[in-house]
């Protein structure tokens, strides 16, 4: 397994439009939290870095001072730091440089420090359990409901603020399970920062984690707090949907035309046996619509099998591969049917209870197919795991189940992505309700007398919103033998208020197949450079890597108080390339 599959370090970058992360390898116990907690953020986000290590030496305002934004990313820095630390960090706060601290150890801070955020703090560190959103006002909790709620699986300390002022809802959006402040956000001269109240292990999944209900928060305040103009280079905000066990056969796929309608441009799963088994007054209904929205771009199709039962690639019911024999025959079948139907494949598969053989791997690669998604090691069943055989060694950046990309080392022409609303580990063979949106809400399997739409749209929402605000992809996902209980009127409202519910979004609506390619040119470059003339605005930004398709920098600049960015494209490339732009 490759360093890189489970989450290396990213890559540092030069200039002064780099965050600078503060860190103390001399306290191993809690540097050792630093990778997952911070690095892996920072690397998936684009967020450029460099590192400062206490360990060589203090910090003096001319080494931090020309940095965007000063990140504290380990716990107990405070005492390492001292009075003469605080004040070079008080000090470069009030010329502009910005701040954000994720060490929760804040009674170790000295008066400097305090001043930034004019706060008090408690004698000792108290234990949360759940960080929940109070209020709606500030850039970084823009986006968020004032339900939203960040359950830990295991509680950490957090460090109580004492001061009256951070008891208000606008001073402090975000407060944890007994009404104490998790955030505190401040103006000091020309500078801004943001304190998170809690320790940092806050950010792995023992506790919370990454893509977990929070990420939002974290480069958002990362993102306000920095001197512009700032650049990053994260995964746009691109929406997509996923149905499964699609047969068309509910009304010829005509449940995708309110899905274009709403911009919604789905992958779609197939039975291949199933297609136009139905027929009702026009032959081949099902194939001729698929036909249609595959050549007008309105969605994809993969194959998820033949039949729910009968798998294209792996013996479901053996739970084991199917012998080479067995997969030249199913190939053949397989090139056929799409030869009929007029489509080429989606380069993207989602295999049905996520099995695949490694012996499959060659005819998938014959047929351009690149992009697995997946949630079980190879040659494994999905009731094998974790009952008779181990889990999935969960990729980067955060081995997170539902959200991960990487190379498959097994093969590095393939690369697995996943974007999906699911448990952080694989701990049973139960199915994640919420990995459906229509899952205990339709009459499907007498899951629910009638259709719930208010629950089905609540779902739907919270999936795109994960996705989007974790910067993997929003994506929504659905089987459709639920769609097919629930009748046009109700999937119409559905959407609306999907539509509605993720109205405080600027959604880019893409298929599948162009996001998972943008993902892999996103995986395989990063900011290497990034100078700004803070007088005149122009941002130079050397990259590195190789990106196929274009991407795109996101640039930041203050609006009064809150935070406006745009895109700015980068031409594929291999190696170096060199992008300028200015500030607005």
């Amino acid at each position: 397994m490759n360093e890189k599959w489970l989450g290396e370090s990213p890559k540092q970058a030069q200039g002064n439009g780099a965050v600078l992360l503060l860190v103390d390898s001399s306290d191993a116990q809690s540097y050792q939290v630093v990778k997952p907690a911070i690095l892996s953020a920072l690397g998936h986000l684009g967020i450029p870095y460099a590192t400062w290590d206490l360990k060589a030496g203090p910090v003096n305002s001319a080494d931090i001072s020309r940095y965007a934004c000063l990140i504290l990313g380990q716990d107990h820095l405070g005492k390492k730091l001292g009075e003469s630390g605080a004040q070079v960090i008080r000090d470069a706060v009030k010329d502009g440089m910005g701040l954000v601290s994720f060490d929760g150890d804040l009674g170790s801070f000295s008066g400097a420090f305090y001043e930034i955020f004019n706060i008090s703090v408690g004698k000792k560190p108290l234990l949360c359990s759940q960080i929940k959103t109070v209020g709606l006002d500030h850039y970084i909790t823009g986006t968020r409901e004032l339900d939203d709620e960040a359950p830990l699986d295991n509680p950490v300390e957090f460090w109580p603020i004492e001061s009256p002022q951070y008891g208000l809802s606008r001073i402090c959006p975000l407060q944890t399970e007994n009404n104490r402040p998790a955030i505190a956000i401040s103006r000091y001269a020309k500078g801004k920062a943001v304190l998170f109240t809690a320790s940092v292990k806050l950010w792995i999944k023992k506790h919370l984690g990454h893509a977990c209900g929070l990420d939002d928060v974290f480069w958002k305040s990362i993102v306000w707090a920095a001197r512009k103009p700032f650049v990053i280079y994260a995964m746009p905000p691109f929406a997509t949907a996923l149905i499964d066990d699609c047969s068309g056969s509910y009304n010829h796929f005509g449940f995708v035309d309110t899905m274009n309608r709403y911009g919604w441009l789905p992958h779609l799963e197939v039975y291949m046996e199933d297609i136009d088994r139905v027929m009702h007054e026009e032959d081949y209904a099902d194939s001729k619509k698929m036909k249609w929205l595959y050549e007008n771009a309105l969605a994809e199709f993969g194959v998820h099998g033949f039949t729910y039962d009968k798998l294209m690639w792996f013996d479901h019911a053996g739970r084991k591969p199917l012998n080479d024999e067995q997969l030249s025959e199913n190939f053949r079948r397989y090139d056929g049917y799409l030869a009929k139907w007029g489509i080429r494949p989606s380069r993207v598969e989602n295999c049905h209870f996520s099995e695949l053989g490694r012996n499959a791997l060659p005819y998938l690669k014959e047929r351009g197919i690149t992009y697995i998604s997946m949630s079980l090691p190879l040659d494994t069943g999905w009731f094998d795991v974790p009952e008779k055989k181990p889990a999935l060694e969960i990729p980067g950046p955060y081995n997170h189940r539902g959200y991960n990309m990487a190379d498959v080392p097994d093969d590095p022409h393939f690369f697995t992505i996943r974007s999906r609303l699911d448990a952080k580990d694989r701990t049973s063979t139960t199915f994640h309700s919420y990995g459906d949106f229509l899952w205990d809400n339709t009459m499907f399997w007498d899951e629910a007398p009638k259709t719930n739409v208010e629950a089905a749209i609540k779902v739907a929402v919270l999936q795109a919103r994960r996705g989007v605000d974790s910067r993997f992809f929003g994506q929504i996902m659905t089987h459709e033998q639920r769609v097919a209980t629930v009748n046009r009127a109700e999937w119409e409202e559905i959407f609306a208020g999907i539509r509605e519910g993720l109205k405080k979004y600027d959604l880019i609506f893409r298929r599948t197949e162009f996001i998972c390619d943008y993902a892999r040119s996103h995986y395989n470059s990063h900011i290497a450079t990034i100078n700004v003339n803070r007088e005149s605005g122009q941002i130079g930004c050397d990259m590195e890597g190789e990106a196929r398709v274009t991407t795109a920098l996101e640039v930041y600049e203050d609006e009064g108080e809150s935070v406006k960015g745009r895109l700015v494209d980068v031409p594929p490339f291999t190696g170096l390339v060199n992008v300028k732009c200015q500030a607005d």
